[in-house]
């Protein structure tokens, strides 16, 4: 009996060789390889096993070392001249005919991760192909899907020149295949509830399957092949921290970044992790806006709140697509503004956001407690500005929302400003953060502000009003007895601490 590693069976970091099964487009793309003159260009979602298809069809088809040249657009992401990559890539000079000369000495150009190169280098390499063609140079590109389509629709004469070929999920069937090949080469069996509850996880993604296989041996305490046959059982809520820590690496702080939005702050209405939490839990590859809206505003029952809830959901989704694009998922998410879905393109996402625990995302992007739009609104006079904008700074920093008026000027901007700034200090800010000084009394403003405050703090059960002192001058309708800051005795540092304190008690 042979006796193989774990790793050497499942293992979704490296190509399988025990445990390779052939996919359906497995025969035609060797087929396009060995037909002279194509270029090829392979399309899917990470984790579908798009590498390891093109190196095993490559070796079918002869294609060996030597006669191929093989590159990652991870490689060259920086640079956005596709002469500065080939430079780097063949060490060569940067004129066309050595360029060139290179490229027909490669036999076959592999790009793979080709959707991590720069845009103006992939559509350089578009309008290059017809020409690569005729001087007999054959690429292959790898990459995910949209890329790849972008690329064939630069050029429609490409059509006649290029096989494409995309993969997509695989069927349940093709997962157990790659199961049962790794239950026979460690001489284990998997019951019949266990593989379900596998295959159903994995969603048809190879790579996930090798992940979810894996953890589940270790549990079993296999780490190789046994000397006689073992049985294991266990359930995928067993094992699901397991599956979760090799995922999180790689989508842990680009969904908390998500959750968060656009800003590094709290949304106003928590609504991107609304949204968010109720991907997960709809644990669909394709969420309709209809269904999110339908989760997220309408169980509102106040008809106020059930608008600014509306208006946040669709300010969200204004921004989804750059806030997508800002925390590194455009490979794996995608927001069709047209038809209004929400498309997970990567299946190992999927996966990571069915298993994970929505709270531990929650306490990280410090969800909001209240139903206040503003942790804080600020008080002050202009001479003080800049006080206010180094505690609006840090504040900002750690994620809470500061309702500062330079920030919000569009919105003032046309507005009865008695009125909307009546309507936030009375009603909008769990707190009122009042800077103290000679030259607040002496502002018409900076009055109106406080007695609006005072208004307010008599019609709250909790502290409002937080005085900042920055010199003695005594302040007409401040209580001497009142709590305060003193910044002339103690450091702003000190001062945000004690004010987050008071924030998320």
């Amino acid at each position: 009996m042979n006796i193989y590693n774990l790793s050497d069976v499942y293992n979704e970091s490296s190509i399988p060789v025990l445990t390779f099964v052939e996919p359906e487009e497995f025969k035609d793309i060797v087929g396009s390889l060995k037909t002279k003159g194509k270029h090829i260009t392979l399309s899917g979602p990470s984790g579908c096993g798009k590498t390891t298809l093109a190196k095993k069809a490559l070796d079918k088809s002869g294609f060996g070392p030597g006669i191929i040249h093989w590159m990652s657009g991870r490689d060259h992401y920086d640079k956005d001249s596709l002469e500065a990559i080939f430079c780097r890539e063949f060490g060569c000079g940067s004129s066309d005919q050595e360029i060139i000369d290179n490229l027909i000495l490669c036999g076959m150009l592999i790009i793979d991760d080709f959707h991590h190169l720069n845009k103006a280098v992939r559509d350089k390499i578009a309008y290059s192909l017809k020409r690569w063609n005729e001087l007999g140079i054959r690429v292959f590109i790898i990459g995910i899907a949209q890329s790849n389509k972008d690329l064939l629709d630069i050029d429609s004469e490409l059509g006649i020149r290029n096989d494409p070929y995309e993969m997509k999920s695989q069927s349940g069937g093709f997962i157990q295949k790659i199961i049962e090949a790794g239950e026979k080469h460690l001489n284990i069996a998997f019951n019949d509830t266990t593989k379900r509850e596998f295959i159903t996880a994995s969603q048809g993604i190879p790579s996930a399957i090798h992940v979810i296989c894996r953890v589940a041996c270790i549990r079993a305490d296999v780490n190789e092949t046994q000397h006689s046959l073992k049985e294991i059982s266990t359930k995928m809520s067993e094992i699901k921290d397991g599956v979760i820590r090799i995922y999180k690496g790689k989508y842990h702080n680009k969904v908390i970044g998500l959750s968060k939005g656009k800003q590094q702050a709290r949304s106003v209405h928590n609504t991107y992790f609304e949204i968010f939490k109720h991907i997960c839990l709809l644990d669909k590859t394709e969420i309709s806006v209809e269904e999110l809206q339908d989760r997220i505003v309408r169980p509102i029952d106040d008809q106020d709140e059930r608008n600014r809830k509306n208006t946040s959901f669709h300010n969200c989704l204004n921004n989804l697509t750059d806030v997508i694009s800002q925390r590194g998922l455009g490979d794996a998410l995608y927001y069709d503004v047209n038809s209004k879905v929400i498309s997970i393109e990567d299946p190992s996402l999927r996966l990571y956001l069915t298993l994970i625990d929505l709270t531990d995302i929650e306490k990280a992007i410090k969800v909001r407690k209240t139903s206040f739009p503003w942790d804080v609104a600020v008080s002050f006079a202009g001479e003080d500005r800049k006080i206010v904008e180094d505690l609006r700074d840090r504040l900002n920093s750690q994620g809470y929302t500061v309702f500062y008026d330079f920030d919000v000027q569009y919105k003032l901007w046309g507005q009865n400003l008695r009125r909307k700034l009546g309507e936030v200090y009375a009603n909008e800010a769990q707190f009122m953060v009042v800077f103290l000084s000679r030259y607040y009394p002496e502002k018409d403003w900076s009055n109106f502000e406080l007695e609006i405050g005072k208004e307010a703090r008599g019609k709250r059960t909790d502290v409002y009003l937080l005085p900042i002192l920055l010199d003695d001058t005594p302040i007409v309708g401040i209580p001497k007895d009142i709590g305060y800051f003193d910044l002339r005795k103690h450091s702003m540092e000190s001062c945000i601490t004690a004010l987050i304190q008071k924030i998320e008690e």
